[in-house]
């Protein structure tokens, strides 16, 4: 379909004001940002908040009369994505933007699941939730953990469960619609439920797991035909999956997302009842967008870079933190300039006041989990840190994390499913 000329204007003007470093995009927590799709939610079911956020008039699709919110997160989904998929193929997300409203959001940074997923469930920026990248250090137990099962990969304390540790200090905002009598219920993939992340983002709401892309919309459409109110959260990662294996333009992802179409119509909008359709708001986003990769860096591998480095790099392969040995700062800074192409080298302290991941009290704080400085990419260039043999294999053709309008940038898609 032809593209309205609005869009596009829209986001280039979001991007000019949002330019950092002449190739990067701060995020917008303050407003436009997925952290506070709480707000539409809480503002549909009448629950007042002090963190509410209120989002201009036209940005929102009309919820009169909505009584059940669906909100699906696909993971991977860019908006430049969206934006050329809807360019070359018409299934239902061109609906969305002929007959629903088509705005766009920013992902946290680092621009990864774990640290997005947290953020939505969570109301709260990574400043505030620490959730940060793919892999981040705890300083106060001195080890590095993936953010996604929360199990350490480097270090070792067998007596702290990392999972339970921020559960406790996390509570997903949904624990206010239910305490106003909204069913919360949790749509994912099997074989995520009761993970390390899940335990967090999760807590407090009835999970239903599904196993491919053909039952989740059945369970979804079941679901929906509930009468009470309800909000009910869809992550489906099989658009970033095959992202990440061909690449984000590859014709594998155009077709994932041409069956994801394809099944949201016919098991979801063409047979749930007209009354029930009439009664949901659908809310469509992403935890970030996926851009090209092409070359690998393994620091391990590079004696002049990796000599210098105190612990093992954290974030992700498009925004790695590094903590280089006492004294070593410039040096370390130096190496990484002559040793990798591709890359603004920054420093972490640098980040945290411009507020790329978030407000916070106490910078120094925050900074001893990032390291003294922060490589992001500008390119399709990427870094990795291989802790095992079978890291090396993983080759991607797609990446995220970093900053770049590419990956920071999601779709916000609303309507009523009676619109679409």
């Amino acid at each position: 379909m032809m593209l309205p000329v609005s869009l596009r204007e829209d986001l280039d003007t979001f991007i000019r004001n949002r330019l950092f470093l002449n190739s990067f995009i701060l995020p917008d927590y303050e407003l436009f940002n997925i952290k506070n799709i709480s707000s539409i939610v809480r503002d549909l079911f009448a629950i007042k908040s002090e963190l509410n956020t209120s989002f201009p008039k036209d940005y929102v699709a009309d919820y009169n009369g909505v009584e059940k919110v669906l909100l699906v997160i696909l993971d991977g989904f860019g908006y430049t994505r969206l934006l050329s998929h809807t360019q070359r193929f018409n299934g239902v997300f061109s609906s969305f933007i002929e007959k629903g409203v088509s705005k766009f959001l920013t992902s946290p940074f680092p621009a990864t699941t774990s640290t997005s997923l947290t953020s939505i469930f969570t109301g709260l920026p990574p400043s505030k939730h620490g959730v940060i990248g793919f892999t981040t250090f705890l300083k106060e137990y001195g080890l590095i953990f993936n953010t996604l099962n929360m199990r350490a990969i480097y270090g070792n304390t067998p007596y702290i469960d990392i999972a339970e540790e921020l559960s406790n200090k996390l509570t997903p905002w949904t624990a206010t619609l239910t305490e106003n009598g909204i069913e919360v219920i949790s749509l994912t993939r099997s074989s995520i439920v009761g993970s390390g992340l899940s335990k967090i983002i999760h807590k407090g709401q009835r999970i239903v797991p599904y196993i491919l892309q053909s039952d989740m919309f059945i369970q979804c459409r079941k679901i929906l035909q509930k009468q009470t109110p309800l909000f009910l959260t869809m992550y489906y990662g099989g658009i970033d999956s095959v992202e990440h294996l061909y690449g984000p333009e590859s014709e594998e992802t155009s077709r994932e997302i041409q069956l994801l179409e394809g099944q949201l119509k016919s098991q979801l909008l063409d047979k749930l009842p007209e009354e029930d359709k009439k009664k949901t708001l659908i809310i469509v986003t992403a935890d970030h967008g996926v851009v090209e990769a092409t070359r690998t860096y393994f620091l391990k591998d590079i004696p002049d870079i990796n000599d210098k480095l105190l612990l093992p790099p954290v974030g992700d392969s498009r925004a790695t933190f590094l903590f280089p040995k006492y004294g070593n700062v410039e040096e370390l800074k130096d190496a990484l300039k002559k040793n990798i192409e591709g890359f603004t080298i920054i420093s972490s302290k640098t980040l945290i006041e411009k507020g790329a991941l978030g407000p916070t009290q106490d910078i120094n704080l925050l900074k001893t989990g990032l390291g003294e400085l922060a490589a992001l990419s500008t390119n399709k260039n990427i870094i990795a840190y291989p802790h095992y043999s079978e890291d090396r294999k993983n080759l991607m053709a797609g990446a995220h994390g970093g900053m770049t309008p590419g990956e920071i940038i999601v779709p916000l898609l609303t309507a009523k499913l009676s619109k679409l």
